[in-house]
């Protein structure tokens, strides 16, 4: 297993220190992991990966890294739809789309939902927790796949009320 970057992984272990965080073999095995997946990733596989560098830290060890880290602000967990949660580093915050068709993943910029936040705030004294959660939908070649299997085959009669333009 490769350090996924030496630099970031230096300034996430700093990070993990000044708030408070024991820097273990394990927990450096864990971050390592996290930088190298490159993509968010689940405990499961997180741990795959350490295992392979490191046989002596089991899945256990990963969900308790993971969640002294979540608690520490080091990493984040996302639900992208009903499978698993996933983690990333917090280094990088980002807020999530998902597509319920394939699965596609898009990282969408802070900035996007910031008006949104505002509007929840101002008005009626919520803040939301936006990283949590990925938004669903269709992704563009999904969409258009649908809609050139519509304009293929034609709603049955009866069925009418199905028009390409429904389709988001």
């Amino acid at each position: 297993m490769t350090t996924g970057g030496d630099d970031r992984l230096e300034r996430m272990l700093q990070l993990l220190r000044a708030r408070g965080g024991r820097v273990t073999n394990a927990r450096r095995a864990v971050l390592g992991a996290l930088l190298d997946h490159r993509e968010h990733a689940s405990a499961e596989a997180l741990a795959e990966m350490v295992h392979d560098s490191h046989p002596d830290v089991h899945l256990s060890t990963v969900y308790r890294t993971l969640d002294a880290f979540e608690q520490l602000g080091v990493v984040t967990h996302v639900h992208l739809g009903h499978g698993r949660a996933v983690y990333h580093l917090t280094d990088e915050i980002h807020h999530h789309a998902v597509c319920e068709r394939c699965g596609a993943v898009l990282q969408l910029p802070l900035t996007l939902f910031a008006p949104l936040h505002r509007r929840l705030v101002d008005e009626f004294g919520f803040e939301v927790d936006a990283h949590h959660f990925a938004i669903a939908g269709r992704c563009a070649p999904c969409r258009s796949e649908l809609r050139a299997q519509l304009s293929a085959d034609p709603p049955a009669a009866g069925h009418g009320n199905v028009t390409i333009e429904n389709v988001p």
